[in-house]
């Protein structure tokens, strides 16, 4: 017994490494002592031992049930509670946040294992169901980890060792025998040897499998923000404390001619999504601890694309990395965050090339000429996309100072004044990150440069770092086929953290003789076209009469429908008319199926007739029952006379039917189309 509880505690202490803290170790080696500790109940002669058993798992269900109800969607349905936990904790972050309702799921299964593991002792002597439970928690944990709980094995030979001392030491002490010290060593040696040798790949990811929630926040895009934080001044917004990156807010992708929009759909951090765009080849992973300040809001300062953060309920966009909180953010909220950030050598870029389909990257909805012309010069002798992308970024920069108190706004005509403007107007060549980023990001687009802004932080160096309003700023990111994001520096005086200073000078030495002289003013865009006054009201009029003819068409196609059908209907009822009887009585059966009472397919028409508790319906059965299965002998054609008195008795049957339906299966009575297609 001693033997098989260490086995299972320590693979519970083991499946505890794919949740965040010292906590859920403790917790699931709880678990198993507990499990273990209802031995002595399993033993009580006085109740069958499967009650008792029943009577745990009954006892473990509601205790998981009554810890995780607060947190759930459907808190009165404990089965739906249940069965929630396990795609919760497969869409949490990784490693898993140590709360009450994420820590159920792991819990339940070491109890349940250790429960399995006691009935097989108690049974009898078992030297496999201790083996069997420690190999299903191992396993819970491989597949919870994909397999970064124990890369090199440690665990598993560990495991392989216990169970080689219970099955060649601990049985041969109970059964009296000599112990051979060194018998263990052999199959320990030989699963070593076997995981040196096995393949590695890639994981399998059970986290594929299961369907993320996504909620639409709804969150508003903070780049209007820039210019307030900027007046906070030396007001601390939050601390870091890690190595020394930009730290990242939000990345805006969608931009619609007047302002950038933040992403709508969030998903859990740890759900398996692939960006749209895909990472680069060659990235750095970093993790830093934020302590929020003054900073507000609902966004979450983080690193790179985020992989992870110790905060449940955080909420992330898996295209931009951008990490939202459901709820405000508090001064002297903790978390700990970890990302990964595209870190492509410069020789990477010099030749690196850009897709052609990267979508919403490339949007620019109603470009003016007057940009699309300036980005077209700036780009003139540009011969790859990046040397595009610094020739951009230098004439953003030239002749344009930061100014916290200029206008704000990213539109297109914000764009045009900051590019264009006349000196002394308000805005002209002066703006705050937002204009320059914005302004960058626009005309890079407009010669094919995939593009988004970000809006973050560029604080102080130091192990500690305090985030300050001053801090806040805005940077471009293009996107390089298998080398990632790249941020740029078109703000004089921030560094973003792209490429190189040097990298960028031997660039623009080699197109120094355009980046500096590129026309900067709008006169090169074409007059707009003259409109007289009589053409403009021509214009209106035509335009008036166009729409109504399109109201006219959008009104016209429900009734074309309608008659459609009703037509349709006057064809079938002419067919069943000539069809005699048997015509009639499918006539009152179309009745019936526009009553809502369409009788079974093996009822017949006699049965059908009691049911209705009509004179008229009664005779036409038997009529058309006649005409059916005992026509008049040789090939003389139905009389007449007899095909009219049927259809009169089918039409007192549906006058009967009719009457009897509401007013709005009246209406649509003669153009209801279901006896079209009734067999």
């Amino acid at each position: 017994m001693a033997w098989a509880a260490s086995l299972v505690v320590v693979a519970a202490l083991h499946l505890g490494s794919g949740w965040q803290g010292y906590v859920a170790p403790l917790v699931f080696g709880g678990a198993a002592v507990v499990g273990f500790g209802c031995l002595p109940l399993l033993r009580w002669r006085r109740m069958p031992v499967g009650l008792v058993a029943f009577s745990l798992v009954v006892l473990a269900l509601v205790g998981g049930y009554w810890v995780a109800r607060d947190s759930a969607v459907e808190a009165g349905d404990p089965a739906a509670v249940l069965l929630d936990l396990v795609p919760r904790l497969l869409t949490a972050a990784r490693p898993a946040p140590a709360t009450p309702e994420l820590l159920v799921p792991g819990a339940l299964l070491v109890f349940g294992v250790s429960l399995v593991v006691v009935l097989a002792i108690a049974r009898g002597r078992s030297l496999v169901g201790p083996v069997g439970g420690a190999a299903v928690l191992y396993t819970a944990t491989a597949l919870l980890t994909a397999g970064r709980a124990d890369p090199r094995g440690v665990v598993a030979v560990g495991l392989v060792a216990l169970v080689a001392v219970g099955w060649l030491v601990v049985d041969r002490v109970e059964a009296g025998g000599r112990v051979l010290l060194g018998l263990p060593a052999v199959p320990v040696a030989v699963v070593a040897a076997v995981a040196v040798v096995l393949p590695g790949g890639d994981a399998f990811e059970p986290r594929e499998l299961v369907e993320p929630p996504v909620s639409d926040l709804g969150v508003a895009s903070p780049l209007p923000q820039l210019a307030s934080w900027a007046n906070l001044g030396d007001t601390e917004l939050f601390r870091v404390r890690g190595p020394e990156r930009a730290v990242r807010l939000v990345a805006l992708s969608d931009y619609s001619g007047a302002a950038w929009r933040a992403a709508s759909l969030y998903g859990p951090i740890g759900a398996v999504a692939e960006p749209d765009l895909p990472s680069g080849v060659r990235v750095d992973e970093a993790e830093v601890e934020i302590t929020v300040g003054e900073l507000g809001g609902r966004w979450l300062p983080t690193v790179g694309r985020p992989t992870a953060v110790t905060l449940d309920g955080a909420m992330v966009d898996p295209d931009s990395g951008s990490l939202v909180l459901r709820t405000e953010l508090t001064p002297g909220l903790k978390y700990r965050v970890r990302g990964v950030l595209d870190v492509p050598d410069d020789t990477d870029l010099l030749n690196a090339t850009v897709p052609t389909d990267a979508g919403r990257y490339l949007e620019l909805p109603g470009l003016p000429y007057s940009l699309a012309e300036y980005a077209r010069q700036i780009v003139q002798n540009a011969r790859t996309p990046y040397e595009r992308a610094v020739a951009i970024e230098q004439v953003v920069k030239q002749g344009r100072t930061p100014d916290a108190q200029a206008p704000v706004g990213s539109s297109y005509a914000r764009l045009e004044r900051f590019l264009f403007g006349n000196p002394g107007e308000p805005g002209a060549n002066a703006g705050t990150a937002e204009q320059f980023a914005s302004a960058f990001a626009v005309l890079a687009r407009a010669v094919g440069l995939p593009t988004r802004v970000v809006v973050g932080f560029q604080p102080a160096e130091g192990e500690e770092r305090v985030v300050r309003g001053s801090d806040a700023t805005a940077w471009p990111e293009v996107y390089f086929a298998g080398w990632g994001w790249v941020p740029f520096d078109p703000v004089a005086g921030v560094s973003s953290g792209g490429s190189s200073a040097a990298q960028k000078r031997e660039v623009l030495d080699r197109l120094a003789s355009i980046t500096a002289t590129p026309t900067s003013t709008p006169l090169s865009a074409p007059p707009p076209p003259l409109v007289t006054p009589s053409s403009a009201v021509a214009a209106q009029a035509t335009g008036g009469s166009q729409r109504w003819i399109g109201y006219a068409v959008l009104g016209g196609v429900p009734v074309l429908v309608l008659l459609v059908f009703g037509l349709a209907r006057l064809v079938r009822r002419g067919r069943l008319r000539a069809a005699g009887a048997t015509g009639a009585w499918a006539y009152v059966l179309d009745g019936l199926l526009l009553a809502g009472r369409t009788p079974p397919a093996d009822r017949t028409a006699p049965d059908i007739a009691a049911g209705l508790a009509s004179p008229p319906a009664r005779e036409l059965a038997r009529m058309a029952d006649r005409a059916a299965f005992a026509p008049a002998a040789g090939s003389r054609p139905p009389d007449p006379a007899h095909g009219e008195a049927a259809w009169r008795l089918a039409r007192q049957v549906r006058v009967g039917l009719r009457h009897g339906v509401p007013w709005y299966r009246r209406v649509f009575w003669t153009v209801d189309p279901r006896p079209l297609w009734r067999r």
